[in-house]
């Protein structure tokens, strides 16, 4: 389980969270940003998120609404709601209280909502943020399109623009996991981590409740008040480990080159791709395993090993997957494979085959956001990196609904009962799913 997400919240859990950041039955003065797609002349909501006032962006506010045949891009004003009042619509399949809206579409009652924390440094504001979320609709899908109206600016990628218009990293369409989605922003004001080119500290409201633990390249730091200071040279740093935690061991804002969605620092630098190379030396464990190559377009190779791995590390504690190493340690890049798979260029080539990478796994995978993909050169050789986080809940692969776990340096299938002790998890409808069920009923996802 991430210590900076929390899943299956529902009333009155869901009102009590949100309470410690706001009064939920005041008026809110908010914004939404969503995007619709059109499915079956409907229009269903492709993706969305509410931000509070005081934690946008001007820009944010800057209300407008562009109409294609099968998108539509929506920044709207709102006023006059609550959170409460936002809750309740959702979960009696109306949001009948955002007017100008389309709805966002059919979805059976009272969903299930994910609490994660978006730290202070991943954003421009200076208090870290609490993401709500949970998905309010189920039917959504999209294909990527030129998009092209009467009197509305073009745009020559409709995937492009959802992903800007929404501030995402990256959107991924139909195969997103985050489709159907809807998000409440709302900044968390009990305290936030301050690191500049000298020292760390922290501020906050009730500083004796506070406290801040953790290391940087293996050094502790433990700040117990907000005058307390830890020398700091962010260009030297290479492994950062800051919690700011509460008494009751709350995590309240973080900054860690660890965790994956908002990792800390730069991670194609000279520091990082030594310390690739160090893991690499250090040859394939329990959390790192080596593949010289996966050819991902014939069908008589062994591709099927890229989702097996990955499967295998997501349902364990994490790890790397190298493409371009092999069992011996040695580097030997993936510029010709990549060069004569592809046709052009060495980098522009391996660019190709890190996208059809991800597009694998997002499609491979129940899973897929628990991954991130990355090139690093050594020698002038190219090393696709995949790190791979543990996922929330079990993890499987969809073709063939079998899950794979990591023991030791191999990536075995989990057996009927390693399924069945899984922790158990609901779905986005709130059924608990355990994954002794995985070749019945979740196959009909």
């Amino acid at each position: 389980m991430s210590l900076t997400q929390t899943n299956n919240l529902r009333e009155p859990e869901l009102t009590q969270r949100i309470a410690q950041l706001v009064n939920p039955d005041n008026e809110l003065s908010a914004v939404f940003r969503g995007v619709y797609t059109k499915v079956n002349d409907t229009w269903l909501l492709l993706m969305g998120v509410i931000k509070l006032n005081d934690c946008s962006n001007s820009s944010d506010f800057d209300p407008c609404r562009y109409q294609y045949p099968e998108y539509q891009f929506i920044c709207q004003p709102i006023t006059g709601l609550s959170i409460v009042g936002l809750i309740s619509s959702l979960g009696e399949n109306t949001n009948s209280l955002i007017p100008g809206l389309p709805e966002f579409g059919k979805l059976e009652s009272h969903p299930n909502w994910t609490e994660s924390l978006i730290p202070s440094h991943a954003h421009q504001e200076q208090c870290p943020i609490r993401r709500f979320s949970a998905r309010v609709c189920s039917d959504a899908h999209c294909h990527d399109t030129k998009l092209v109206a009467h009197n509305t600016p073009f745009h020559p990628s409709a995937f492009e623009l959802t992903r800007n218009f929404l501030g995402l990293d990256a959107f991924h369409g139909s195969s997103d996991g985050r489709k159907g989605e809807l998000c409440v922003d709302i900044p968390d004001r009990r305290g936030h981590l301050t690191l500049s080119e000298e020292c760390i500290q922290f501020r906050s409201d009730a500083p004796d409740k506070l406290s801040v633990v953790g290391a940087i390249d293996g050094e502790q730091v433990n700040l117990a008040n907000p005058e307390d200071k830890f020398d700091f040279d962010p260009e030297s740093a290479q492994d950062v480990e800051l919690w700011l935690v509460s008494r009751d061991n709350e995590i309240i804002d973080y900054c860690s080159s660890t965790e994956w969605e908002y990792r800390y620092g730069t991670q194609t630098d000279g520091a990082d791709v030594e310390k690739l190379i160090s893991i690499i030396s250090a040859g394939e464990s329990e959390h790192c395993e080596f593949k010289t190559y996966i050819d991902l377009v014939k069908t008589d190779t062994k591709a099927v090993e890229l989702e097996k791995t990955v499967c295998a590390f997501s349902n364990h504690q994490g790890g790397k997957l190298f493409i371009g190493v092999d069992d011996e340690t040695v580097i030997i890049g993936i510029n010709e494979k990549c060069q004569k798979g592809y046709q052009c260029r060495p980098n522009e080539a391996a660019e190709h085959y890190l996208q059809d990478v991800e597009k694998r796994l997002r499609e491979a995978l129940v899973k897929n956001q628990c991954f991130n993909c990355r090139l690093i050169e050594h020698n002038k050789r190219i090393v696709l990196v995949i790190d791979i986080q543990k996922a929330n809940g079990l993890n499987y692969v969809l073709s063939t609904n079998d899950a794979y776990i990591r023991r030791g340096a191999s990536s075995p299938k989990m057996t009927p009962t390693e399924m069945q002790v899984f922790p158990v998890e609901r779905d986005v409808l709130g059924r608990e799913l355990l994954a002794a069920d995985i070749g019945s009923e979740w196959g009909a996802f």
